[in-house]
């Protein structure tokens, strides 16, 4: 019940919305400002045969600027009464010769050629707006084979052009026809040519020529022109293309603008990252106190780093250390969704030109020496580096737009309705979110994906209709980089991956929930109805307008949708990942504090080198402390406990290693100099604290020896040793509230009580020769006394030595 009325709230949402900006945009305007032939154009065909495509026209409306801006665009105008008039005497018979422009503008007609040859031309006039007429051209007696035909680039094909020309129903022999190479995809440089320029006709009628093809991929034009007034054959030029295809060259292109795109993209969030300070990243802890706010964190930090994958695999990490609930988690994921959208919306402006500038423009910049400056750089080179990699892409694939074995692949997962007003096809719908779910598991970044699909729409491999399906998919495939992140992090940790995943499927079906709600005269989808009313340009018009602005919107759109949706159900979402994945009664969430995910973000990695530190720290002096008052002083050695002791001494060690690994690891990383400067104090704080622990070992050996030699300290002796307990027992406390604080007052507390310690111990020492002179303590004992005294000022300095580093670790990463 709650499912349907929050999705009733949804459609009606955009219902309302869509039909608020169809009022703004004069759809019902009936004047035809523009007549646009569709197809049909420069056809040919032999006398009485009927040209192989129908004649097809669309009837705009006067220009209507964007609801947001931009050049907007022409309405079609349905209703209007359209003759179709063979003119100069042509003998063209066309079905019907009058017709209605449908809910689209359309107007179609089927030619017959008569038995006139030559050019022929047909005028387009829409009744009451004769102004606007158009007159195609159509070409009788002539039959072309090798238009759009395919051909390896580098080769000559066989009879690659051929034309017939037939009169009176007869072949047309002894007819000159003059072949002329008009343009190559490689321009002047280009070595292709046509071997035979003018070809007679055989006693068939045939004309053949072969045309050389140069080594790039791209569209060869020949014009074919054909002037025998005495055959009866005038015809101006008529252009025909030849396709073509270099594989390798084409593969490389594409994936090397793949390639300078997400090199670019990554530098651009470095550069970024650079300039805003690391404070873009500790956003997504120390933010992430509330439902909406982790919301705007989540979506501010992955417009930055330009990856959702990024955050959600940083989030990953923070949660697997502690630092993030999964409530939290979920509010930044949900976040990263949208902030991830920006990417296409910058790719989807047509920006290109400013790329190779800001390439070099950056790379100048980039020669700084200072951070921020050099950041400048690299923001502006990734900005150049994606826009080129784009170009290069787009430029590829659009020459591919025209070659009609690619046509075809992509007509396989085509999503557009097979007549208007039908539904969308289902079986394609999910094949189209399948490729989109594949190509982004498969390339690891949702927004390169992404600017695949923006480049097949802008080279007019794909349609709207098929991109947002695609778009969909890429949104289930960027969860991957999440679930990988997890597979190793604790059940919390898993459970955030399942929380992204299970988001964006959520929103994947209430989309295609949206694409079967249909909405306006034309039955669009209502999501994809509201996406075309709020860009400008007509995405559906029979030339589709602005169709990579439409995709961007509907990618940030969708994603905005499905957080509005979810955001009020945040902890019931979290509820859901726990029920699916729930975490066992008897079992013990494990944190890892030094987690390799949290590398990329250097300060938060240095608190919880900190934090290892200060747990070091407690950990050593809760040795100390039982091997001190539990075992010494009492003058009991017990083997059970010191094996215990001996096993956490161990685990000190290795957590010895492990921070110094970490510290190796981060400046591995881009850092700061107050970052670089405090990595060797953290080195040092590490080595004392595990100092701190092998004087336990020590204390275990004098407590031994004590218990040996069967008589214990003197009363006297163990009052010294407890009253400088009490001090170093204070420093300790000092010292590791200190390091979890940025209270500065501990800090000269533990020096303070460093002082007092090395004075007690001058002191009991002296106190305990006079003791040993007077025969109130045997020798043996007082060795032992002077030797533990000598313990507890050693692990006093080395509590020292990590409070007098204590102020620098304060000031940078402590109060976060």
């Amino acid at each position: 019940m709650l499912f349907r009325t929050r999705f009733g709230a949804v459609a009606i949402l955009f219902l309302a919305l869509s039909a608020l900006l169809a009022g703004c945009s004069d759809r019902g305007e009936h004047t035809v400002d523009l007549v646009r032939i569709m197809q049909g154009d420069e056809q040919c065909a032999l006398p009485g045969r009927e040209f192989p495509r129908e004649i097809r026209v669309e009837l705009l409306g006067p220009q209507v600027p964007g609801l947001l801006g931009g050049k907007g665009s022409r309405a079609p105008v349905s209703g209007v009464k359209v003759l179709f008039v063979p003119v100069d005497g042509s003998d063209l018979v066309v079905t019907p010769a009058e017709t209605i422009s449908d809910a689209g503008g359309l107007a179609a007609a089927k030619v017959r050629a008569g038995q006139k040859t030559g050019d022929q031309y047909l005028k387009i006039i829409p009744v009451g707006f004769e102004s606007k007429s158009v007159t195609l051209r159509l070409i009788s007696g002539m039959q072309i084979k090798g238009d759009e035909e395919e051909y390896r680039t580098g080769t000559i094909g066989d009879n690659s052009v051929e034309v017939r020309l037939q009169k009176d129903n007869k072949p047309a022999a002894g007819v000159p026809v003059n072949f002329k190479l008009l343009a190559t995809s490689e321009g002047a440089t280009s070595n292709a040519s046509i071997l035979s320029p003018t070809v007679v006709t055989d006693e068939r009628g045939v004309a053949k020529t072969s045309v050389k093809l140069g080594q790039k991929t791209g569209i060869y034009q020949v014009g074919i022109e054909v002037v025998d007034p005495d055959a009866g054959f005038l015809i101006r030029s008529k252009t025909i293309k030849l396709l073509g295809f270099n594989l390798w060259a084409v593969v490389i292109a594409v994936l090397g603008g793949l390639t300078l795109f997400i090199f670019g993209m990554k530098l651009m969030g470095d550069g970024i990252q650079k300039v805003a300070g690391e404070n873009m990243k500790k956003i997504l802890q120390f933010f992430a106190r509330n439902g909406i706010v982790a919301v705007l964190a989540g979506t501010l930090v992955t417009a930055v780093i330009q990856s959702s994958s990024a955050t959600t695999v940083m989030v990953i990490g923070f949660i697997n250390a502690g630092l993030l609930t999964l409530t939290q988690a979920i509010g930044i994921i949900f976040g990263a969704n949208v902030g991830t959208t920006v990417t296409a919306q910058i790719i989807s402006f047509n920006l290109s030109g400013l790329a190779l500038p800001a390439i070099t423009l950056g790379f100048l910049i980039t020669l700084s020496k200072k951070r921020e400056i050099n950041g400048w750089g690299e923001t502006l080179l990734g900005f150049g580096l994606l826009f080129y990699g784009m170009t290069m892409m787009s430029d590829e694939l659009r020459v591919l737009g025209d070659f009609p074995s690619f046509k075809e692949f992509f007509k396989a997962f085509d999503c557009m309705p097979a007549e208007p007003g039908s539904w969308m096809p289902l079986g394609a719908v999910l094949g189209a979110i399948g490729i989109g779910i594949a190509a982004t598991v498969l390339i690891q970044s949702s927004s390169a994906a992404m600017g695949i699909v923006l480049a097949l729409a802008g080279s007019g491999l794909i349609n709207f209709y098929t991109a947002v399906p695609l778009l969909l998919g890429t949104n289930i495939g960027t969860t991957i980089t999440a679930m990988l992140a997890a597979a190793a992090a604790n059940r919390v940790a898993k459970q955030a991956a399942l929380a992204h995943t299970l988001f964006n499927v959520f929103g994947v079906v209430l989309m295609l929930i949206l694409f079967y709600v249909p909405y306006g005269p034309e039955r669009i989808p209502v999501f994809l109805y509201f996406i075309n009313a709020i860009t400008p340009g007509d995405v559906f018009a029979a030339i589709p307008q602005n169709v990579e602005r439409h995709i961007a919107m509907a990618h940030t759109f969708f994603n905005v949708t499905v957080v509005i949706v979810l955001l009020p159900f945040l902890k019931q979402f979290a509820s859901l990942c726990n029920w699916l994945l729930p975490i066992p009664h008897d079992s013990k969430i494990k944190i890892k504090m030094l987690e390799p995910g949290l590398l990329n973000t250097p300060s938060i990695a240095l608190k919880q080198t900190v934090t290892a530190i200060r747990k070091m720290v407690k950990d050593a002096w809760a040795m100390v402390d039982e091997a001190v008052n539990k075992q010494f002083l009492p003058g009991v050695s017990d083997k059970e406990r010191c094996e215990a002791l001996a096993a956490a001494e161990e685990r000190i060690d290795e957590m010895q290693a492990e921070v110094t690994a970490y510290l190796v690891q981060i400046t591995r990383k881009q850092l700061t100099e107050p970052q670089s400067e405090l990595v060797p104090l953290l080195m040092h704080c590490t080595n004392d604290a595990e100092r701190i622990a092998d004087h336990t070992e020590l204390i275990l050996q004098l407590t031994s020896r004590l218990v040996k030699n069967e008589k214990k300290l003197s009363e006297a002796g163990r009052k010294d040793l407890r009253k400088m307990w009490d001090v170093l027992n204070d420093q300790a406390k000092n010292v590791i509230n200190a390091l979890g604080s940025d209270n500065p007052a501990m800090v000269k507390f533990a020096l303070k009580d460093e002082r007092k310690i090395n004075k007690m111990a001058d002191k009991f020492e002296s106190a305990h020769i006079d003791r040993l002179r007077k025969g109130n303590c045997t020798m043996t004992n007082g060795v032992i006394f002077i030797e533990m005294l000598g313990e507890l000022a050693k692990i006093g300095d080395h509590l020292s030595n990590i409070a007098e580093r204590t102020p620098e670790i304060q000031k940078h990463y402590v109060n976060l």
